[in-house]
């Protein structure tokens, strides 16, 4: 592997987006033979993590069409971190000018919007690499060699800030100095472990910076699955008990603010598509609830939900409770605590509506039906 990290960065001065021989060549070196070198090494890295986490794979990536003006090969799993673009992972990073490689623990640093990939906010980043670093602080307490702030020296991307900002931690090795095959394969096995580590914590954890909400992350899961998508071993972030611990706490805790106020109230999610009638002299108010462990920057609505909503308008009121905490070795699950915030009247505005699934009637007389 030495060899190859030092023939790779000795392209890195002569980089241009066009599929020169240069170019061509050090993508062989990125995509098969670094990636082939990890490959070599993975069932001895995969038992560097716990038995759950047991879909780890290698990813090289140069640059599809134009070449990328920093490389990368990368260690990852295959569930939790489908794409560069998402979760963490470790990750070699040639910097522009050729003079280092970083092995990094980083993370996906881009969002798909609205048909492009753009940056995440660097305080999005700044929030999730803390949370990681405090996660990890023991690890990282015995290692000091890694670095908290790398330079890849991007002359034309953005991509290259992104990966300085999504970094955790890195081990630096410059050409002139990388170190032997076996402190290289040790400091792999040290980021992978980590890396494993950071796994099972985001697995477990109700709200992570910069993630979708879990009740959103769970809503998204249960989509895809239902159009036959395979997801690994990615599970849902919350099991029915605690969803419905979080929904209680959040509708008790909007029934106090209403009571408060002088209305009366009545629960009626079970057979409604909102969660209390709430009434007060010859007013009338549908009440919609929602509750999360999350900032509550985004919530999951019904198509009832939003019909309703729309048509009972001024007499609206959406709450929602939100950084809710949970009690999970309880059975069942207590949540408790959370912020609340009540939006009345409540105007649904359409744009803040994204839609994540579609129900497509098939045309009979399209296609050739044939006995399977």
């Amino acid at each position: 592997m030495r060899d190859l990290l030092k023939e790779i960065l000795r392209f890195q001065p002569d980089w241009t987006w066009r599929n020169t021989p240069a170019m061509e060549q050090r993508g062989l070196l990125v995509r098969r033979e670094a990636a082939a070198w990890l490959h070599e090494h993975l069932p001895e890295l995969s038992g560097l993590v716990l038995p759950a986490i047991d879909d780890l794979k290698v990813e090289g990536r140069d640059g599809t069409g134009r070449k990328t003006e920093i490389p990368w090969v990368r260690v990852h799993s295959a569930s939790r971190s489908p794409s560069a673009t998402e979760g963490w992972y470790v990750v070699y990073l040639f910097s522009a000018d050729g003079e280092v490689v970083y092995l990094s623990l980083n993370q996906g640093t881009t969002r798909w919007e609205n048909g492009v990939f753009r940056p995440r906010p660097p305080h999005e980043l700044q929030a999730r690499v803390d949370w990681a670093r405090h996660l990890l602080a023991g690890d990282f307490a015995a290692t000091p060699k890694l670095a908290e702030k790398i330079s890849l020296k991007a002359r034309s991307s953005d991509l290259g800030s992104g990966y300085e900002r999504g970094n955790v931690a890195a081990f630096p090795y410059p050409v002139d100095a990388l170190p032997s095959e076996d402190v290289l394969e040790a400091d792999l096995r040290f980021l992978v472990s980590v890396l494993g580590k950071l796994y099972v914590a985001a697995d477990q954890a109700l709200a992570l910076p910069g993630e979708p909400a879990p009740e959103v992350a769970d809503a998204l899961t249960a989509v895809e699955r239902a159009a036959g998508r395979r997801f690994g071993q990615r599970g849902f972030r919350q099991s029915a008990g605690e969803r419905l611990a979080i929904e209680r706490r959040a509708v008790k805790v909007a029934c106090d603010y209403l009571i408060e106020h002088k209305y009366s109230v009545k629960d009626v999610g079970a057979t409604q598509p909102y969660d209390i009638d709430a009434r007060r002299g010859q007013e009338r108010l549908f009440v919609e609830v929602k509750g999360t462990a999350s900032d509550g920057a985004e919530v999951i609505l019904t198509r009832g939900e939003v019909r309703l909503h729309a048509r009972e308008h001024p007499n609206t009121m959406l709450v929602i409770v939100s950084g809710i905490a949970l009690d999970r070795d309880s059975d069942p699950p207590v949540a408790s605590g959370g912020v609340l915030r009540v939006v009345h009247p409540w105007k649904i505005d359409d744009s803040g509506l994204t839609p994540i699934a579609y129900r497509y009637a098939v045309p009979s007389e399209t296609g050739l039906a044939t006995p399977a």
